[in-house]
């Protein structure tokens, strides 16, 4: 560094150019003027600099034209419309006049492609606050990240989403939610429309007291996960973990469960479940199969007559009925442990098959 510091002065002026190019994070895609324009026409081209459409683009191309317009005689400057040449070039019309003479012109363009960082963070949805000792909880998880993240123009995958901070809405000890990032889609960068994205935030610590920027020691969900984080900026930090050779572990306390056994929500939750399975078993196959055979098996059990035997011994008859009395005693135990072989052995054909 130091023989590069001691040679021409003149390479020290690339210097914030390199720092630019190594530190920018971003840049969004739009439209600039292509290269033979830009050489033609530098200074109108560097004042319309990037716009989000063609339309907005020569529309600050002709300001510039005007704003850089000498000639008195020159008047009327107005931009017309752009006609694309597939997804990434486009030439866009502008017009003026002279001693009152119209005159035409049009200006290239072409789409820059978007500049994209390797990770960007968003902010989760609202879920729940569990508290649990002097800490909250946010019930959320990474997991539940199913879209992919669309944000200027850079796609981003739902299955690299890796947990930021959690915090407590503001004012509120019943919701929160957490900030997290995801990966650039390496395989296909670029996107459309806008989606995804939401700026993240800062709330309430989840542990009160604490200072809300430290997102309350990144608000580890209790259902497990990686959504929690010590607030570092997770995977989009500055590399320096501060790793000193051991692992320490602070105990958050024991979990209020009877908070979510007793939750009113969650019974509601629970009932719609169990109505939900108890639909879903009546209709399927198998259901259907075993309520035919439980009303098979009773109005068989309403038919049928117990067999009796009469025979004459020494001239008196003698009826033998007494097992019938004994199978009446048995009967209901009888249905419920040949109704239960019976589903059983249903139950493995069915789940053979």
């Amino acid at each position: 560094m130091l023989s590069f510091l001691g040679g021409d002065m003149k390479y020290l002026s690339f210097i914030p150019f390199l720092l630019l190019i190594s530190f920018s994070s971003s840049a969004s895609a739009g439209w600039k003027c292509s290269s033979a324009y830009a050489a033609s026409y530098s200074s109108e081209c560097s004042a319309a600099s990037v716009q989000d459409t063609p339309e907005s683009f020569v529309s600050a191309f002709v300001n510039a034209v005007k704003s850089a317009n000498t000639n008195p005689n020159k008047t009327g400057y107005t931009a017309g419309s752009c006609t694309t040449n597939g997804a990434s070039s486009a030439s866009c019309a502008y017009s003026w006049t002279f001693y009152g003479s119209p005159f035409n012109d049009s200006v290239g363009i072409v789409k820059e492609a978007a500049v994209c960082p390797e990770t960007v963070e968003t902010r989760g949805p609202d879920a729940a606050a569990i508290k649990s000792g002097d800490k909250y909880y946010v019930a959320w998880s990474v997991g539940s990240v199913n879209a992919d993240v669309c944000h200027n123009s850079c796609s981003y995958l739902a299955s690299s989403a890796s947990g930021s901070t959690c915090y407590l809405s503001p004012g509120s000890t019943v919701t929160g939610f957490c900030n997290y990032f995801v990966g650039l889609n390496t395989a296909s960068p670029s996107c459309g429309a806008e989606s995804g994205y939401k700026s993240p935030s800062v709330g309430d610590p989840l542990t009160p007291g604490t200072d809300p920027g430290d997102g309350g020691d990144g608000g580890t969900n209790p259902g497990g996960g990686n959504d929690g984080g010590d607030g570092d900026g997770g995977n989009g930090g500055d590399g320096d973990s501060g790793f000193d050779g051991e692992l320490s572990f602070d105990n958050p306390g024991s979990l209020e469960g009877d908070s979510i056994l007793n939750s009113e929500v969650n019974a509601v939750h629970y009932d719609a479940f169990v109505r939900g399975m108890e639909a879903d078993l009546n209709e399927s196959g198998f259901g259907k199969a075993l309520s035919e055979f439980n009303q098979k098996m009773a109005a068989g059990g309403s038919l049928a007559v117990c067999p009796t035997a009469t025979v004459q011994l020494l001239g008196t008859m003698i009826t033998f009925d007494a097992h019938c009395a004994l199978f009446d005693s048995v009967s209901s135990i009888l249905a419920a442990v040949f109704l239960a072989a019976w589903s059983i052995l249903a139950l493995r054909i069915f789940l053979s098959a």
